[in-house]
């Protein structure tokens, strides 16, 4: 498939638009669509405009070239409900965004080199465990304290986060990705996850996949990046210094202030509990009930989501110091010129294309 084809079906995809529905705006047939799309039939200028005014977009959209990375996709988790074309668009965001992400990377001339991964050895549960504990030594946290900035940590140590849009909620049913791609290691997950607790999880289990080094093949990978991330978010030695070693009864405001302080859910912290043998299983279902009754599915105060700049970050630095123009920075951040300046104008700078 052409480059002009991807774009043409991915604009579609997005527009959430069938081939018949793309046809009856085009007036044209489902099956001539498909062969725009499939790179059959090359549009000419007029076409290509036809196809801009239809999807109500710009004609240059329809001719964006990114070298985009072949992905394997290994390690993506999903529920079985999402299928068919709202997964095949998902992937083809994914590929775009990491295209975009690796091009930004080259042209400010990030040495790739020392971005690999150290892997941890782990053959069962309790290696899980140990993996978090060494993991937290080596990037110098203590086991008893919180991590507060997720997101940026692994950044730091050279790991692309990226943050897909879910138009429509469309991808509600995706959970996580993580690979390595040109040997970066890269994360995505969904943008606009409005409990922080639950994306700081889904971001230390995808971290889980990266560095695990799990020598049998038959253990359960999923799990095991479970207990990693509980473990790297909940280390047990803050868990003893919060709670003791052992409890008959805990208060709901100690739940509360431990989730607050280390940005985990009241889920997360007493199946920890339990894990950890620090509660009893009756004592787990007791508190699953209380809490149950007391704050219902959703907490109505939830953890603050992280947010990562740093793909950002890069674009403004490559167009401030002129290596790419500003049309081409609007273009990878998929914004409008006046969005762009309004970014710089809101803290209080006049821009006028540059910096004064």
């Amino acid at each position: 498939m052409n480059e002009i084809g991807k774009n043409l079906k991915r604009i579609r995809l997005l527009k959430n638009l069938s081939l018949k529905d793309a046809g009856n705006l085009l007036n044209m047939t489902a099956t001539a669509i498909s062969k725009y799309e499939k790179g059959e039939i090359l549009p000419d200028s007029k076409k290509l405009i036809d196809f801009a005014n239809a999807y109500n977009v710009k004609s240059i959209d329809l001719l964006k070239v990114y070298n985009v990375p072949k992905m394997q996709f290994t390690s993506f988790r999903k529920k079985k409900r999402l299928t068919g074309q709202n997964l095949e668009l998902l992937k083809e965001l994914i590929e775009n965004k990491v295209s975009k992400y690796l091009e930004v990377i080259e042209m400010n001339n990030i040495d790739t080199v020392n971005m690999k991964l150290k892997k941890y050895s782990c053959l069962n549960l309790d290696d899980a465990e140990k993996v978090a504990r060494d993991f937290r030594n080596d990037i110098k946290i203590s086991n008893k304290q919180p991590i507060s900035d997720l997101i940026n940590i692994l950044e730091n140590l050279g790991i692309i986060i990226i943050q897909i849009e879910n138009p429509n909620n469309r991808f509600d049913d995706f959970d996580g990705l993580s690979e390595i791609v040109n040997n970066i290691p890269v994360i995505v997950l969904l943008k606009g996850i409005k409990d922080g607790a639950r994306q700081r999880f889904t971001i230390a289990h995808e971290l889980g996949h990266l560095i695990l080094d799990i020598k049998n093949k038959e253990l359960d990978e999923e799990k095991l990046c479970n207990r990693f991330a509980s473990a790297l978010l909940m280390p047990k030695e803050a868990i003893i210094n919060e709670f003791g070693s052992s409890r008959e009864n805990i208060s709901f405001f100690e739940l509360k202030a431990f989730k607050n302080e280390y940005k985990v859910s009241f889920t997360a912290i007493c199946y920890r509990l339990k894990d950890l043998n620090i509660i009893s299983e009756y004592l787990y279902k007791k508190l699953n009930i209380i809490l149950s009754k007391k704050i219902g599915k959703n907490d109505p105060n939830p953890i603050e989501p992280e947010i990562s700049y740093q793909f950002k970050k890069i674009v403004y630095k490559l167009e401030n110091n002129k290596i790419i123009s500003l049309n081409k920075a609007c273009e990878l951040l998929e914004v409008t010129v006046d969005e762009y300046n309004s970014e710089n104008n809101n803290y209080g700078y006049q821009y006028n294309n540059r910096l004064k």
